[in-house]
């Protein structure tokens, strides 16, 4: 480990890089916050994230529809007013049929929506350019269906890893205590999996919505760690970390000279101890017994003092 380069030998050059490197991470880890919370927020009909909006992306409700899912949740900021959700919400709760579609539902459809949900968009949304497409999303809401996941899955698998690599990558660069060290790089690729995971648990048992949560709150946390403590062993001046390192040897001293002069005065102890006992006992087993008992507390005085 004597070899393995750190933080203090790089150039500053490297260390501008490096920085710009983990800032644009940071940031865009605080963008990501913000697309899960746009994307969920208010499925369930009440403002803010909640575990509830969670469960509905992935497991669906059966007391609510695709439709009115979306247009609660993410889709609801593209409607010109409140008044065009309240009256395709109406026109569900009616029974959706298609009379009142051509007059309550399509002119806002097709003045908010089918830009991107048409065929000539080229995006994979749901079209919502006739009757009949639209009411297949009035139908109770089973949740993300699994071609959706798979999609994402392979997207994350493949996009997150890769940004965990090269963080991973300058995080070993920093001197802290190995076990430390190799625990905060493999806690994201698991929680990275485990999330990725949770999707799938959820969309057949809600419960498992809580899982998804911790899986990336851990995710969220080890990352940032690696990104803000890489931060501080590159720009932190020397003097600060030898001041810090030189009071840590110290308290390391002061515990292994008391830990020592206790273990000498048990030595000293044990070495007394035996006449006292053969005069009382007189017998050779022991004799024998505290002979070993006074050689080992002598080698673990010793083997402290040296080390």
């Amino acid at each position: 480990m004597a070899n393995c380069q750190r933080f203090s030998d790089i150039s500053v050059s490297e260390r501008i890089l490096n920085s710009l490197f983990l800032l644009s991470i940071a940031l865009g880890y605080l963008f990501s916050l913000g697309q899960v919370f746009v994307t969920h927020q208010g499925r369930d009909g009440q403002p803010g994230l909640s575990i509830a909006d969670i469960v509905i992306a992935y497991h669906g409700s059966p007391e609510q529809t695709r439709l009115a899912a979306a247009i609660n949740g993410p889709m609801a900021a593209n409607l010109k007013s409140p008044a065009d959700k309240t009256a395709i919400l109406s026109w569900i709760d009616s029974g959706a049929t298609e009379a009142l579609y051509a007059s309550q539902v399509a002119p806002t459809l097709q003045r908010d929506c089918l830009g991107c949900h048409s065929p000539a968009s080229g995006m994979k949304v749901p079209p919502l350019t006739r009757y009949e497409e639209v009411v297949k999303l009035t139908e109770a809401d089973r949740g993300a269906s699994i071609p959706s996941l798979i999609r994402v899955s392979h997207i994350h698998l493949f996009g997150i890893a890769f940004i965990l690599f090269f963080v991973g990558k300058l995080f070993v660069l920093c001197d802290m205590p190995v076990w430390l060290k190799r625990l905060t790089i493999g806690i994201p690729f698991i929680s990275m999996l485990t999330d990725i995971l949770a999707w799938y648990l959820t969309r057949q048992t809600p419960e498992f919505a809580y899982m998804l949560v911790i899986s990336g709150a851990l995710l969220g946390l080890s990352l940032n760690f690696q990104v803000w403590f890489s931060l501080y062993q590159m720009w932190v001046p020397g003097k600060v970390d030898q001041r810090l390192q030189a009071h840590l040897c110290k308290l390391k001293t002061l515990l292994r000279l008391k830990s020592g002069a206790m273990l000498d005065r048990l030595a000293s102890a044990a070495s007394e101890l035996p006449p006292l006992v053969l005069r009382l006992a007189g017998h050779a087993y022991t004799q024998q017994l505290l002979r070993q008992l006074n050689i080992g507390l002598n080698r673990l005085a010793a083997y402290i003092r040296s080390s």
